[in-house]
C-alpha cells in the first residue's frame, strides 16, 4: 500500500479531496503530515454571496493512529470572505470541530483506551500523545456516570479497623438495610 493511499484511510478521507500532501520524518521520531483540501467553494451562511479565499490558516492536529510515535498533522485550512456582506468563514474540515486542536479518532482512541479500569489518565495521555488535562477534558465531555440511588433505607455504622492505613482506626460503613448490600466505606467517621 503506498504511503499516500495509507495516510487517506488513516485521516478518513478520499484521495480525490487532497490538493497537496507531504510527510516529514522528525529526527525525535515524530511525523508532520501536512494536507491541503481541494477548494470546496462554500457559499455563505448569510448571504449566499460568491466567495474568495481570503487566505489559509495552519491548524496544528494531534493525531494519535501511531502509539509508538507522535504524529502531527498541519492542516492548512482555507479562510474565505464574501464580497456581499464582508463576512470570513474557515472551511468545513473532515478531521475536527471548528475550535478544537483534537480529531475525531484521537477522542475515540482516548475513549476506547479509558474504557479499561487499569489504564490511568496520565497512561492514556501517553498513549495519545497529549496532556492529561486533555484526556481529563474529553472524558468529562463524552462521559456520564448516573449516580447509584441511595436505597430506600440507609443504614450507618462505624467499624474498628485496628490495622487501617488511615489517620482514624474507625471506618464508616454505608449500608442497605433492606438488602445488607454495603453501599460505600469511608475512611473515617468524621462528619467532613
Amino acid at each position: 500500500m503506498p504511503l499516500d493511499r495509507f495516510i487517506t484511510n488513516m485521516l478518513n478521507i478520499e484521495s480525490e479531496q487532497i490538493q497537496e500532501l507531504l510527510t516529514f520524518n522528525q529526527s525525535d521520531g515524530s511525523m508532520i503530515i501536512k494536507i491541503r483540501l481541494i477548494d470546496a467553494h462554500c457559499a455563505c451562511p448569510y448571504c449566499n454571496g460568491q466567495a474568495h479565499i481570503h487566505g489559509y490558516y495552519p491548524r496544528k492536529l494531534t493525531h494519535s493512529t501511531f502509539i509508538n510515535r507522535a504524529c502531527t498533522i498541519l492542516y492548512l485550512q482555507r479562510r474565505y470572505r464574501y464580497n456581499t456582506c464582508q463576512s470570513t468563514f474557515n472551511e468545513p474540515n473532515p478531521f475536527t470541530c471548528s475550535h478544537e486542536g483534537i480529531p475525531h479518532k484521537t477522542k475515540l482512541n482516548i475513549l476506547q483506551d479509558l474504557k479499561h479500569p487499569e489504564i490511568t489518565y496520565t497512561l492514556a495521555a501517553n498513549r495519545n500523545h497529549i496532556s492529561k488535562a486533555m484526556v481529563l477534558r474529553i472524558f468529562d465531555r463524552y462521559v456520564c456516570i448516573a449516580r447509584n440511588p441511595l436505597p430506600e433505607i440507609l443504614s450507618i455504622n462505624e467499624h474498628y479497623l485496628p490495622d487501617s492505613d488511615y489517620a482514624s482506626l474507625y471506618c464508616c460503613l454505608l449500608m442497605d438495610f433492606a438488602t445488607g448490600v454495603i453501599i460505600d466505606v469511608l475512611p473515617d467517621r468524621k462528619k467532613s
